[in-house]
């Protein structure tokens, strides 16, 4: 069985990996970009390992990669996050975040009420009985719940936090996802962990495993421009060839997706995921020659909604011998009336993070020795809430698979670009084990 793959992000990779260990499939992973990753893209510069985003796992012990690792045979470490020492800044004051049993109790964030409050439905969260997973949205939860308004807040806050949207975006997120993704962290005994090394250390793996194969090829700045269905073989057409394959994967974002079969038969059944919208956020990224400053791993700044990591303080193979890497994430809106307001709200972000970074890592400007601003980076091709459609893997009436982080899978963001391609994968296996045995 030949086998395309459109798209060499993580899904793709992912996709076309579980696939290169079954011998009777081959096939062409490809990417229009000059290199693999996708938005989980990684450089180095001035001896600084850069990503395109955070290279964040949580719950790695509960995670998709970590089954991954053992099928797949990859090999990565990982260390977590410090949890003493992330923090939240709320009205120009700092306390604990409560992360755990005894953040919780440190912080000031809660009465001791509150705290009672919240402890229970944490525990109704871990129990599968928290009432949130039977409402439309946490909206609809937070305005029948008698919480107080800081219970609510901290609420809204995590979920901005751990989905990467805005709090008016926290407030459409369903409560069954919401309930389901929690069930899940709060049993983890991991929470937040880097791979150390960057994306990178898995993104080369993956290849690795189709080079190694010599089943695959793949295919590095080649864009699939059309497609179409002929003699029983789907014909995808690039800028210099034309090839047939028996299955398609597409494994880029949504908006993507439907661009490329715009025009075909399939068009019409892909109208539901049409008006989906992604999230996107600011990253700011700063490379210092040296530590200015090291009073926390995490800072959360609840009254402008940015955050800084210091990616270093947990992985320091990316920096240089004495370096710092500090990451600005913060989360955008996109409800402006014209490109002018828009440009306004980006400007007006950008100054609140460097005024951030002024407050809590004094004299970075003076020893910055690499500094990148994306001030529009998608981090997930569909924001996971109530207005938006998850793409399925499969699609009634449309004959091929789709996976990504805007597909139907376990988990937010990276794990559920992991979950969707290797389901997508061994549906294909299946088939093809399905077609030997019929023979």
């Amino acid at each position: 069985m030949k086998v395309a793959i459109i798209g060499g992000g993580l899904a793709g990779l992912t996709a076309a990996a579980y696939l290169s260990e079954n011998p009777h499939v081959e096939g062409i992973l490809f990417e229009r970009s000059p290199q693999l990753g996708g938005r989980a893209f990684t450089y180095e510069k001035a001896g600084f390992t850069l990503n395109y985003g955070a290279h964040a796992i949580y719950g790695i012990d509960r995670h998709t990669l970590t089954n991954m690792e053992r099928e797949l045979g990859l090999s990565f470490s990982s260390k977590q996050v410090d949890k003493r020492k992330v923090f939240y800044a709320k009205h120009n004051q700092l306390t604990a975040a409560p992360l755990d049993a005894i953040n919780l109790l440190k912080t000031d964030l809660l009465s001791t009420m509150q705290k009672v409050r919240f402890v229970g439905e944490i525990t109704a969260i871990i129990a599968n009985i928290h009432n949130l997973k039977n409402y439309a949205t946490l909206a609809d939860y937070l305005a029948e719940s008698n919480a107080d308004e800081d219970v609510k807040e901290l609420w809204e806050h995590l979920v901005c936090s751990n989905f990467f949207i805005t709090p008016e975006d926290a407030r459409n997120v369903s409560g069954a996802v919401i309930s389901e993704y929690y069930h899940n962290l709060f049993l983890s005994t991991k929470p937040v962990n880097y791979v150390l090394g960057s994306w990178a250390v898995i993104t080369n793996q993956l290849k690795q495993k189709l080079t190694t194969s010599g089943k695959w090829e793949i295919a590095l700045q080649e864009g699939v421009e059309s497609l179409r269905y002929a003699d029983r073989k789907f014909v995808l057409q690039t800028k210099n060839r034309e090839v047939a394959f028996d299955k398609v994967i597409f494994a880029m974002p949504v908006q993507q997706v439907i661009k490329l079969l715009k025009g075909t038969a399939w068009e019409p059944f892909l109208a539901p995921y049409e008006s989906n919208t992604a999230t996107e956020v600011m990253v700011y990224d700063v490379g210092l020659s040296r530590v200015v400053a090291r009073p926390f791993s995490y800072i959360s700044d609840m009254d402008n909604k940015l955050f800084i990591s210091d990616v270093s303080a947990t992985d320091h193979t990316l920096v240089p011998e004495g370096g710092q890497l500090l990451q600005g994430i913060a989360y955008l809106s996109d409800r402006f009336d014209n490109e002018e307001q828009r440009k306004a709200y980006l400007e007006e972000k950008n100054l609140q993070m460097e005024a951030l970074f002024d407050k809590h890592y004094p004299g970075w400007r003076d020893v910055t020795a690499v500094k990148r601003v994306s001030k529009k980076a998608m981090v997930s091709s569909v924001k996971n809430i109530a207005s938006n459609n998850l793409l399925p893997i499969r699609v009634e009436n449309v004959p091929f698979y789709f996976c990504g982080d805007g597909c139907t899978g376990k988990g937010e963001l990276a794990e559920r670009a992991f979950s969707s391609a290797r389901t997508a994968a061994l549906s294909i296996v299946q088939e093809v084990q399905q077609a030997l045995q019929n023979v």
